[in-house]
């Protein structure tokens, strides 16, 4: 689905990454995950997104019977929650459609979820109705990208927190995709990139950590890295080209 900041592109090879370094991960710590002990310890292995966003890349994680996704926006939770609960997703929304329910957001805050990402240029937040000139139907292409990604976490459980509000065990692994430095957050704040860095390092000590961002801390491994392209408005020529990253605590 439409979603800016999303990883839809790229969520198939940052998803082979992880799984690989966790992998990597349980051998290195057989002690804890033992032959013998295996099923039980994969049981309780638990995997948590801290800002989950669209689920694009949390739904290709492998691997864990405890998935917990996390995000702040509480209209886009309140879709994933809709999703899994059976809600049936509209396949054609219009402009008329589009402004009233930008303008009613609390009448129905699955449909204002869906709609103010999936049906908005860019996946914007209600950044204007999108249209192209192929008059491409972007409801319909949201509603399936996101029953398709959500098929894989119907069991998940979806929270509506500060990323440093979640619960997180010991031993789990945790993805982060965070605000870009020197960006805002949510709603007009801007979002402190040095105070999440600094609660990376303080979970990173008893929990596998993984970060999506273009730059990190020193003490913070690149383990993959992607160029690509980005458009932020309807001009095809104002594109610039940025280069994703995966970091893990070293």
């Amino acid at each position: 689905m439409q979603y800016l900041g999303g990883k839809s592109r790229i969520s198939k090879q940052i998803s082979e990454v992880i799984n690989n370094e966790v992998s990597r991960w349980k051998i290195k710590n057989s002690t804890t995950y033992s032959t013998n002990n295996n099923n039980r310890e994969r049981e309780q292995l638990t995997f948590i997104s801290l800002f989950c966003g669209t689920c694009s890349i949390e739904s290709k994680i492998k691997g864990f019977n405890n998935i917990i996704c996390n995000d702040k926006h509480e209209y886009l939770i309140e879709l994933l929650k809709g999703v899994q609960n059976g809600y049936e997703l509209p396949e054609l929304i219009t402009e008329e459609q589009y402004k009233y329910i930008r303008e009613h957001k609390d009448e129905n805050k699955i449909l204002t979820g869906f709609v103010g990402f999936g049906c908005s240029f860019g996946g914007k937040w209600f950044g204007g109705y999108a249209r192209n000139k192929t008059n491409t139907n972007y409801a319909l292409q949201s509603k399936k990208s996101l029953l398709k990604d959500m098929s894989n976490l119907m069991t998940a459980q979806f929270t509506c927190q500060d990323y440093r509000d979640v619960i997180i065990p010991n031993n789990s692994i945790v993805y982060a995709d965070p605000p870009y430095n020197n960006t805002t957050g949510y709603g007009k704040d801007k979002f402190n990139s040095d105070e999440f860095w600094k609660y990376m390092r303080v979970i990173g000590k008893n929990n596998k950590v993984f970060i999506s961002e273009q730059t990190a801390p020193n003490d913070f491994e690149c383990v993959w890295e992607k160029e690509f392209t980005r458009t932020l408005d309807v001009n095809k020529d104002n594109q610039f080209k940025v280069s994703e990253k995966l970091f893990t605590l070293s």
